[in-house]
């Protein structure tokens, strides 16, 4: 027969920490719409990621339950946090050592669609003739 104090070790969330959790969470929701509204430019997605990191963070740590595991759960989690570092890192630097032209943002010869500047497409003339 099992022994039903094994599953007691295990470390429930209490109800003051899921709440405590909960609350930081609804925090760093408001602060990422508010950090939103405001344009600081490139620091606007640094920002906006560390928002977003430390909320899966939260979620993974407490409500998964991985902050009461040990070894190969955290080795798995550790291996894939440094995956999606990799990929990012890597992504960010492609894009970045690219001859500056292929980027349209430092292209001279670049132009945006004109909905995107805001002016609306040419009317057809009632009569039908341009």
């Amino acid at each position: 027969m099992a022994d039903s104090t094994a599953h007691a070790d295990h470390g429930e969330l209490s109800p003051a920490r899921s709440a405590l959790i909960y609350v930081g969470l609804l925090a760093l929701t408001v602060a990422t719409y508010l950090f939103s509204r405001h344009n600081l430019g490139t620091w606007s997605v640094v920002i906006a990621l560390v928002i977003a990191i430390a909320k899966a963070s939260l979620v993974a740590l407490f409500f998964m339950q991985l902050w009461y595991h040990r070894g190969s759960v955290r080795l798995a989690l550790a291996t894939a946090v440094l995956w999606l570092f990799l990929l990012t890192f890597f992504v960010v630097a492609d894009v970045k050592s690219r001859y500056p032209l292929t980027n349209p943002n430092t292209n001279p010869l670049w132009e945006p669609p004109a909905a995107a500047q805001g002016h609306s497409p040419p009317q057809p003339s009632p009569s039908g003739r341009p």
